[in-house]
């Protein structure tokens, strides 16, 4: 059943990450960046600022709570083993075209965190929203929203924490020779005693432990670049060579470069999948677009900073295999691809430890990560079941899910690794194409909302949200005037 299923799932992914998927993430990162400003450039400083703007109430959370939470499923597995498995598979030139689609995808995760913010609601005393309400609310497709809430749901719950899993499973069993079974089970606890606590206790989480493994991660990262500084020439030189194809030795096409730069760009950064703007609609900010920035500056810091950061560890110390046959001379002897790239990498600095440190930043990734799912997955199912009379449905949902999911992920962390993989690229692809639609039919109010932020920080202000100036159907008036109640009476 199992070999069926990876074998379907394999075929399905073909057509999912096929062309197409390089032409709607890469052709509306383009287009999005183009008609906003190139606002990721232009204001940078300010994108980053956003991150530590404050405004948390008991509806909502802080930006940097939500930036943290949001950094806690994008810095994750893919941007340790998704980025060994773009390289074995495309060369060094797969980093080019990631850092490269890391950037237009700013614009993509900018527009629909905007939009999650704008079409908002309070449900049990807390604020909930994501692509099922802006296509309910924004387009009036009630129906799709319910399909869409559906799909995110099994996604986030089932599919898309299988490679997170055992990924981190294998790393810790692999340097530690713990069995994958007891690995599995210790994160299936400590994911349960976290998601017991809700969105406040999930971001608390988050907002300590990604900056830390963040920092550290960078760190061990600029040590290897010291050391192995004469060699930064040569690998640039072969990550732009081959991202072009010009480089034959390394067996990947210029195709296969930029498909898997895409293809893992967009894992890592979840940008168009609808990952995002549930936790963005959770945050109490007077703007939409503020929000939209800070979650716009944490693509740059997952996609451009620290998915480099794992592909400088693996080219700067030659321990990496092409799909053309290409072996590091620093390879271990039997590796044939996956998370012990980065882990021997890290081996030449630390030696014996170095296994050991990749599988526990691994697991801080991997671990945040999963966190960040089951949020999701608990707000699409506030979505399907949102009515006021539903409020005794989605306790009993909640509490399902909170103990349901670290089942699915136990199991998850003892399958096969191909298996894991194929079923989370399904996942992320999947969504990725039912979310789009709605951003691309919406992006128009995106660009509306962004000319109003620019106007009112040209003007010496600080931007806040008027309904009564800027709204369209479904926006819930009452909501966002309650907000920004005294900078509307202000006026």
């Amino acid at each position: 059943m199992l070999d069926f299923l990876n074998s379907f799932v394999g075929w399905a992914n073909s057509y999912i990450w096929g062309i197409g998927m390089l032409i709607l993430i890469g052709g509306a990162g383009i287009y999005f960046t183009i008609k906003l400003g190139f606002f990721q450039f232009v204001r940078f400083k300010d994108m980053w600022s956003r991150i530590i703007e404050k405004g948390d109430s008991e509806s909502g959370i802080s930006s940097f709570a939500s930036f943290c939470t949001t950094m806690a499923m994008r810095i994750g597995t893919g941007n340790v083993a998704g980025v060994a498995v773009a390289i074995y598979a495309g060369g060094p030139g797969a980093l080019f075209w990631m850092i490269l689609i890391g950037m237009t995808n700013s614009a993509v995760c900018f527009s629909e965190c905007t939009l999650g913010q704008l079409y908002k609601i309070r449900v049990d005393g807390e604020y909930r929203g994501g692509g099922s309400y802006c296509a309910a609310r924004g387009l009036g497709w009630g129906a799709y929203g319910t399909f869409m809430a559906a799909v995110m749901f099994v996604a986030t719950s089932v599919f898309m924490p299988a490679a997170a899993t055992f990924t981190v499973s294998d790393a810790f069993h692999q340097a530690t020779g713990i069995p994958m079974v007891v690995i599995s089970a210790c994160i299936a606890v400590l994911l349960l005693i976290t998601v017991l606590g809700g969105i406040k206790r999930i971001s608390s989480v988050a907002s300590s432990i990604v900056p830390f493994m963040t920092v550290v991660y960078m760190g061990i990262t600029l040590i290897v670049l010291v050391l192995n500084i004469t060699r930064l020439p040569a690998v640039i030189s072969s990550v732009f060579s081959a991202a072009f194809g010009l480089n034959a030795i390394f067996g990947g096409t210029i195709g296969t470069a930029i498909a898997q730069g895409v293809k893992r760009g967009t894992f890592s950064s979840a940008s168009g999948m609808g990952e995002a703007s549930p936790t963005a609609a959770a945050v109490e900010t007077s703007h939409p677009v503020k929000q939209g920035l800070s979650n716009a500056a944490g693509v740059w810091l997952d996609t451009v900073v620290v998915c480099t950061c794992s592909g400088l560890l693996i080219l700067l110390t030659d321990t990496f295999n092409t799909a053309g046959g290409y072996s590091g001379s620093g390879i271990a002897e039997g590796v044939t691809g996956g998370i012990v790239f980065v882990q021997t990498a890290a081996s030449t600095v630390l030696g014996n430890f170095g296994h050991i440190f990749i599988a526990f930043m691994l697991l801080l990734f991997s671990f945040t990560c999963l966190i960040s799912y089951y949020y999701e997955a608990e707000t699409a199912a506030m979505y399907l079941f949102q009515k006021p009379e539903q409020q005794k449905t989605r306790k009993m949902i909640t509490k399902i899910l909170q103990f349901g999911m670290p089942v699915i992920v136990f199991c998850w962390g003892i399958i096969e690794s191909d298996t894991a993989w194929n079923l989370s690229d399904f996942a992320l692809g999947g969504t990725t194409w039912i979310n789009m639609l709605v951003v691309i039919l919406l992006f128009p109010k995106c660009v509306a909302l962004y000319k109003d932020y620019v106007e009112q920080m040209e003007a010496g202000k600080d931007p806040y949200y008027d309904p009564d100036k800027l709204s369209w159907k479904g926006v819930d008036v009452e909501l966002w005037k309650d907000i920004n109640a005294k900078k509307i009476q202000a006026k």
